[in-house]
């Protein structure tokens, strides 16, 4: 093993710069995207990168590839590419559970293989809830192995991922020669069959069975919250708009309806003036019902109001109104802001009746609880409202009200579009950049994708992200940071010889996947696990894919994945289940990948 080099000043910035941002990653306060151009001023201010190499990131292959296919992927899924399978899942779908899974990863695993895995997966969480309501099956049986089963999936081919593309651009740049599409696929294949297999036997045996309510009103605990009361002829609430009365944000209570001389008014605006001996119907806590009883002169009298049949319960006309769920996707523009400040009722005509986040119901005021990615809220409307809801893109539809057609006719395009993207570089015409922009261009020409359906698609979050901090790679090798890193490294794992160098580098990046993004972690491990293999006088190839495996397959918590992170609130799950069930699939993938990756890839 050569002398290690010694610690400089250079290294010693760069190191507190990564030690910065990894802490800042894990404290989770700010957003990725924030803290990579955080790091990139930092490089920059500190002189470690030139400027010119601190924005480099930005017209990187990498950020620029990536850019592209998460235009390709809008394009398959606006025209209903993913919806025909999803049908043909439903239409072959029985009772049987393993039957369910084993369909649902013929589905989302061959599709995550060349389109961003998250809109395949936020495609599947309503088919699957359908068909798990319909059949009885428990819908947290079936959204972690799917989840599991995509992030599998996207490590299939180079395009996969994001953190593929990124990996596949740093090793580029450090001189060695380019990763083809499908130079990962042969030992990716066998990992994924190994992971599925865990999944259809030890993992379905330790997923959760998170029953099923037996009804909206059950599931959103609205029959312990509904209640109501008269108001009195000497109320100062008499006379007064539900705006001007500021009911709600006073005493944390929504009211679902009106009734006034036999005539009910169902889910008033704020406009509703309320009149003496009105019978007022709300939702919220009873300490705070006695509370508004206590002191605006109410009497309540524990009625409860009447909700329409659910989820198809009873023949309905397309006309009327039926309770519905309308989950909050990822990127949705109503993240982080609450249902006043959305004016929610008069965006969407649609009125909010309850909450639930993570599993639970919350039951705080609605009106102010800023929304998260994964809150599933429970409202009342027409299927042609909800329809017209879906279709905005800021929700999206759960249960069994059929979905809007998409731009169908453009199906015939965006396929062959996408498989010209693909064949062009594997049969080494050209590139996966050149190829993914011929085919981005190709979408817009075809019709199959605007320029604004586009540009709203775009996970603009990542790119960012990949572009600021793919300097730290730059100066963490023109500093010798890595190589310090590195040697030091050598002298612990050296012993263990190259199959044990690899199953730390893939324990580090497993590790760091979890506590901070897959792509940051890419970013940190991929410089160190070159310079170690060179270092060992070996191969780096099975240290690149490694490093491509791990930092893709993140099974052990909800927020090392967006795909986790999105069937978090609808699975009912909870931070231990992931660790329960993924702690064992890392552990089983990580001793796979060992004697896998140096297969296909010697050192």
């Amino acid at each position: 093993m050569e002398p290690s080099p010694a610690l400089t000043s250079e290294i010693l910035v760069t190191l507190t710069i990564a030690l910065g941002a990894m802490g800042l990653f894990v404290w989770n306060r700010l957003r990725v995207d924030v803290v990579g151009i955080l790091v990139m001023v930092a490089l920059i201010l500190s002189q470690t990168v030139t400027p010119g190499e601190g924005i480099s990131g930005f017209a990187s292959e990498a950020t620029v590839t990536v850019g592209a296919m998460f235009v390709l992927s809008a394009g398959l899924v606006r025209t209903g590419a993913v919806d025909v399978l999803g049908r043909w899942l439903s239409r072959l779908a029985g009772p049987s559970e393993i039957r369910l899974l084993l369909l649902s990863f013929a589905v989302v695993i061959p599709a995550s293989a060349f389109i961003n895995n998250t809109p395949v997966v936020v495609i599947m969480i309503p088919l699957l809830l359908g068909i798990a309501r319909k059949t009885g099956l428990s819908p947290s049986r079936l959204f972690m192995p799917v989840s599991f089963a995509s992030q599998m999936g996207g490590t299939l081919t180079l395009i996969g991922t994001s953190t593929n593309l990124l990996v596949a651009g740093l090793v580029l740049e450090l001189g060695f020669d380019r990763i083809s599409l499908f130079e990962i696929t042969l030992p990716a294949m066998v990992l994924t069959v190994i992971g599925v297999t865990y999944l259809l036997t030890v993992g379905r045996w330790l997923s959760p069975v998170r029953e099923a309510e037996d009804s909206l009103e059950e599931r959103y605990e609205l029959g312990e919250y509904l209640s109501g009361f008269v108001v009195g002829p000497r109320s100062e609430f008499a006379g007064k708009t539900l705006r001007e009365s500021r009911f709600a944000d006073e005493y944390g209570l929504e009211v679902i309806s009106v009734e006034r001389e036999g005539q009910k008014i169902e889910f008033p605006t704020g406009d509703l003036q309320i009149q003496a001996n009105d019978r007022v119907a709300v939702l919220g806590k009873m300490a705070n019902l006695a509370r508004a009883e206590a002191k605006v002169g109410l009497k309540i009298t524990g009625a409860r109001p009447e909700f329409p049949a659910v989820e198809g319960e009873e023949d309905e006309t397309d006309a009327s109104e039926t309770l519905a769920e309308l989950i909050v996707p990822l990127r949705s523009r109503v993240v982080g802001r609450t249902l006043r400040g959305l004016n929610f009722r008069g965006r969407y005509g649609l009125p909010v009746i309850g909450i639930r986040r993570h599993g639970s119901t919350l039951h705080e005021p609605m009106r102010n609880l800023p929304l998260e990615a994964g809150d599933i809220l429970l409202v009342r409307g027409t299927p042609e409202e909800l329809r017209r809801v879906h279709r905005t893109g800021d929700l999206a539809l759960l249960g069994t009200v059929e979905l809007p057609t998409r731009r169908t006719k453009k199906l015939p395009f965006a396929v062959p579009i996408l498989l010209g993207v693909v064949a062009l570089p594997a049969f080494g015409l050209t590139t996966i950049l050149v190829s993914s922009l011929m085919g981005v261009a190709a979408m817009f020409i075809t019709g199959c994708l605007t320029p604004d359906e586009a540009y709203s698609e775009v996970d603009w979050m990542v790119l960012v992200l990949l572009g600021s901090i793919l300097p730290l790679g730059i100066a963490m090798q023109n500093t010798g940071t890595a190589q310090f890193l590195s040697s030091h490294l050598l002298a612990v794992t050296e012993p263990l010889g190259p199959y044990g160098t690899l199953a730390a580098f893939y324990l580090l990046t497993s590790v760091l996947t979890e506590l901070i993004s897959n792509n940051a972690a890419a970013i940190v491990v991929t410089p160190l696990a070159v310079a170690t293999a060179v270092g060992l006088g070996v191969s780096p190839m099975p240290f690149i894919i490694a490093v491509m495996v791990a930092a893709s397959n993140s099974f052990m918590t909800p927020i090392g994945y967006q795909t986790n992170t999105f069937i978090f609130g609808p699975g009912g799950y909870r931070f231990s289940d992931f660790v329960k069930v993924g702690g064992p699939l890392n552990l089983l993938l990580l001793c796979a990948s060992v004697f896998v990756i140096p297969f296909f890839f010697p050192f």
